[in-house]
C-alpha cells in the first residue's frame, strides 16, 4: 500500500505574498523521511468555503493531509468552521480540556482569558482536539473517508512540535503496517559540470515512467540530482543501485549525497591525508573562508588565510611582484599563481587557494568582462615544478552575489579534484587554454 501526503496552507498574508509560505517545505521533508510523499502543496485565503472545498478534494487523493493555519481567534480565522462544514456540516463545541489548558495558560501569565480566545476551545463533533504546549491554538484531528486531517496553527516554533508528537506516530504506524517505507528519497550533488550535461549522463533514470525517477536541479554552482523510488523500488535496494550510477556517470564533479556539503566532503578528504589549505582571497572577500569553515571541525583543516582586496595588500602579506601587478594586472594567471604560492608559503600548508577577479557591477572591461575571476590551487606536494600552481579563468555569469557565490563554490572544488588528482578536468564557466569544454 502506498502512502501520500498532501499541505493546505491557509491565510491571506500567504495567497497575497506578503510572507512566504514555509511551512509546506518543512513537513514535506520530514514526511519523506518517514517514507511519506507529499503530492501536493495547496495555498488557499481565509475564506471558509474555498478551505473547506480543498480539504474535502484533497482527502480523495491523500492519506493524511495537514493543515497549517487559521486556528487563532479573530474573526478571519476559519479552519474549524471550515474543517465542521467539510465533516458534513457538523456543529462545533466546545472541548472542555482545551478550555481549560487555555485558561491556565492565561492564568500563569497572570492574565484573565480574553473572551475572545474561547474560540479556540470549540472542535467539530467527529474531530479531537491536539494540545499545543507552546500557544494558545490547540489543534485538531478528524478522518475523511480514508485520510486523516491534521489542523495545525501556522507559527513553526508551535507547529513543528505538534507534528512531532501528534503526526508522526500516525505515519510511522502507517508505514509500520505497510511493511516498510513506500517512498525513499536521495539527493547527489556535483559542482564544475553544465546541467544539460549532467542530466544527458544520467537520461535514461529521468524517463517520468522509472523507478527510480532522477531529476536535476541547478541552484548556484551545484547541480543536484534528486531521486526518487516509490513502492518495493523504496525497500528492495534500487535507491542505493541508482545513487551510485549517478555518482558514476558524473565522476569526477559529484561530491555528496544529501546534507553533505562540498566544504564538508574537502575536510574529510584533507582528514584523511593529514593535509591543509589556506585562502587567498580578493573579490571573494572572505567568502571562501567563510565557506570553508561553515563545516564542523573544520580547524583540524583549514590553515587560515587572506584577504587582499588591494594591490598593495597584495605584495605585503603575500609577496606578489608588483612587476607583475604592473605587467598583467590584478586580476590575471600570474597574479593568481602567485597569491596562491603566497598563501601555501606563509601558512606553512599543502594546498592554498586564491581568486582574483571583477565581481561588478562596474569594473569589467572588453579583454575583462564583468565575470572575469582568475582562480589559482597551488600543491606544495607536487613533484612537477610546472603544476605546483595552476590557475584558470573563469567567466561566471549573474549579478555580484551570484558571481562571488560561484566563484566560491568552484574555487573549493578545484582544490577537491586537485586533492583527488583530478585537477585537469575541464570546469564549468572556464575559459579554456587548449583543452575542451566539459563533454
Amino acid at each position: 500500500m502506498s502512502f501520500r501526503a498532501a499541505v493546505l496552507s491557509i491565510g491571506d498574508e500567504l495567497t497575497l505574498g506578503q510572507i512566504s509560505e514555509r511551512n509546506a517545505g518543512w513537513i514535506a521533508q520530514e514526511f519523506l523521511r518517514r517514507g511519506i510523499l507529499v503530492m501536493e502543496h495547496r495555498t488557499v485565503s481565509d475564506d471558509k468555503t474555498a478551505i473547506s472545498a480543498a480539504i474535502s478534494q484533497l482527502a480523495t487523493d491523500a492519506s493524511v493531509v495537514v493543515l497549517t493555519g487559521g486556528l487563532g481567534p479573530t474573526d478571519d480565522d476559519l479552519t474549524r468552521e471550515a474543517l465542521a462544514d467539510a465533516l458534513g456540516g457538523v456543529d462545533l463545541v466546545e472541548d472542555a480540556d482545551a478550555r481549560e489548558s487555555l485558561r491556565k495558560r492565561f492564568e500563569a501569565r497572570g492574565r484573565p482569558m480574553p473572551a475572545l480566545n474561547a474560540k479556540q476551545a470549540l472542535c467539530p463533533v467527529g474531530a479531537k482536539c491536539i494540545a499545543n504546549p507552546n500557544g494558545t491554538a490547540p489543534g485538531l484531528c478528524a478522518r475523511i473517508g480514508q485520510a486523516i486531517i491534521f489542523c495545525l496553527p501556522g507559527p513553526p516554533n508551535e507547529m513543528q512540535p505538534m507534528v512531532r508528537d501528534a503526526i508522526f506516530p500516525v505515519v510511522d504506524s502507517m508505514v509500520s503496517l505497510a511493511g516498510g517505507v513506500s517512498v525513499n528519497v536521495c539527493a547527489i550533488h556535483s559542482c564544475g559540470l553544465p546541467e544539460s550535461v549532467a542530466a544527458e549522463r544520467i537520461r535514461p533514470m529521468m524517463d517520468r515512467n522509472a523507478n527510480p525517477l532522477a531529476g536535476t536541479t541547478a541552484s548556484g554552482a551545484i547541480v543536484t540530482a534528486r531521486i526518487r523510488a516509490v513502492g518495493s523500488a523504496a525497500r528492495d535496494g534500487s535507491m542505493e543501485r541508482a545513487a551510485q550510477e549517478v555518482e558514476h556517470a558524473w565522476a569526477p564533479y559529484a561530491f555528496g549525497r544529501d546534507d553533505t556539503t562540498l566544504a564538508q566532503v574537502l575536510g574529510e578528504i584533507l582528514l584523511r591525508t593529514k593535509d591543509q589549505v589556506a585562502v587567498a582571497e580578493s573579490c571573494t572577500g572572505g567568502g571562501i573562508g567563510a565557506f570553508l569553515t561553515s563545516a564542523a571541525g573544520s580547524s583540524a583543516w583549514f590553515g587560515g588565510g587572506w584577504i587582499t582586496y588591494s594591490n598593495q595588500m597584495k605584495i605585503s602579506l603575500l609577496g606578489v611582484s608588483p612587476e607583475l601587478l604592473e605587467l598583467h594586472g590584478a586580476v590575471s594567471e600570474s597574479v593568481a599563481c602567485a597569491m596562491a604560492l603566497g598563501a601555501a608559503e606563509r601558512a606553512g600548508v599543502r594546498f592554498a587557494v586564491s581568486a582574483t577577479g571583477i565581481a561588478g557591477p562596474a569594473g569589467g572591461s572588453e579583454t575583462k568582462p564583468v565575470g572575469t575571476v582568475w582562480i589559482a590551487v597551488a600543491d606544495r606536494n607536487e613533484k612537477n615544478p610546472s603544476k605546483i600552481v595552476r590557475a584558470r579563468c573563469f567567466l561566471f555569469t549573474g549579478d555580484r552575489a551570484t558571481i562571488r557565490e560561484r566563484a566560491v563554490r568552484v574555487a573549493v572544488q578545484l582544490v577537491r579534484l586537485a586533492a583527488i588528482g583530478q585537477s585537469d578536468v575541464p570546469v564549468l564557466w572556464e575559459i579554456p587554454k587548449n583543452a575542451e569544454r566539459v563533454k
